[in-house]
């Protein structure tokens, strides 16, 4: 008996985050992506087309960067390509259009993320609610949910190092804004993801005061940060030892309440800001649990975008959609994922081997 074509064939969709603020290269290369797209004979697609779709693929952009409106859109009207950007709702503030063809925002996205994550609120780096609406109103783009805050924290009990000069931007987001050198790191994820770990507020502080006391920067310096490193381990190993329940889990209530929070607030600001639905969400980095995926269900969201490899069969587009991360490479590198995630066997196969 033959496969239908519901069991064969596959959507691809194209994960993405900025348009140029990593440098011309990554302009240059959505340029060419885009332009391969135009040429492949695949019709463009919105969420809304996932269901009944027997052929095509879905391009989206994740975070909301600035340089979809001022870059980015220009390069989809040329190619007549359609696109989902997935914002981050905290991020965006109430000001006027910026000007299109030039840097609003002149640094990496890493610096905007960071930047943001200090400030708890708006940030230059990411779109506007009026660019938001403006972006839709063209008729190519739609916008999403990528949860409220994009919130990292600490999601292992394991002291991994200690913070000694340049540390990940979701530092301030992890240690609710403690960048105090000498804090003990741990192993980082997504607070959409993970129960998160409260690391015990007195080994920080003794941490930091003994390296205030020894001399601080100067004292960094002369010794290097590895003997240093091994002396605050020595000392919060002692800390442990006398303080082996130090630190915390949060609760399964507690995570739920969290989750859903994030969840539930950036949906109805996207929908009182923008009108329409807004119920897909796509995961921060694309960790998720099955608590993640319980309490995005019992907030009513229609379908979840995560980076696991894997096909998405027309016909049968699952609550989970597999998402797959365009290189800086070329065109031909393109076509061919193309090929791969246009078949269900095929992107099946490709998953598993590359363990994503």
């Amino acid at each position: 008996m033959g496969l239908s074509v519901g069991s064969s064939v596959s959507l691809p969709v194209l994960a993405y985050h900025d348009v140029s603020l990593g440098g011309d290269r990554r302009r240059q290369r959505l340029e060419t992506h885009l332009a391969a797209l135009a040429r492949s004979g695949l019709p463009s697609l919105a969420p809304q087309d996932l269901e009944t779709a027997a052929r095509g693929y879905l391009l989206t952009f994740d975070d909301g960067f600035v340089d979809l409106w001022t870059h980015g859109l220009a390069r989809l009207e040329r190619h007549g390509v359609k696109a989902t950007v997935f914002a981050i709702p905290a991020r965006a503030d109430g000001g006027d259009l910026r000007p299109t063809g030039a840097p609003a925002f002149n640094g990496t996205p890493s610096q905007a993320h960071g930047e943001a994550a200090r400030r708890g609120g708006p940030h230059p780096g990411f779109l506007r609610w009026s660019e938001l609406s403006a972006l839709e109103r063209s008729g190519l783009v739609t916008v999403q949910s990528h949860s409220w805050s994009h919130a990292m924290g600490w999601v292992g009990d394991k002291i991994l190092g200690f913070h000694l000069g340049c540390a990940h931007w979701s530092l301030a987001q992890a240690t609710g804004g403690d960048e105090r050198p000498g804090i003990p790191l741990y192993r980082r994820g997504s607070a959409l993801g993970h129960a998160l770990f409260f690391d015990p507020p007195e080994l920080r502080d003794e941490l930091t005061e003994w390296l205030e006391r020894a001399g601080g920067e100067a004292y960094l310096r002369a010794e290097g940060a590895r003997r240093v490193g091994k002396r605050l381990r020595a000392l919060a190993e002692a800390h442990r030892g006398r303080h082996p329940n130090g630190g915390r889990w949060e609760t399964r209530e507690e995570r739920e309440a969290r989750t859903l929070e994030e969840i539930v607030r950036a949906r109805d600001e996207l929908e009182r800001r923008l009108g329409g639905t807004r119920d897909e969400l796509c995961l921060p980095w694309g960790e998720y649990d099955e608590v993640t995926l319980e309490c995005a269900r019992r907030a009513g969201i229609r379908r979840v975008y995560t980076l696991d490899r894997g096909p998405n069969p027309t016909g049968r587009v699952g609550f989970r959609v597999n998402r797959f991360e365009p290189r800086m490479r070329g065109p031909l590198w393109l076509r061919t994922r193309l090929w791969i995630y246009r078949s269900t066997w095929r992107a099946g196969l490709y998953g598993r081997l590359t363990r994503r």
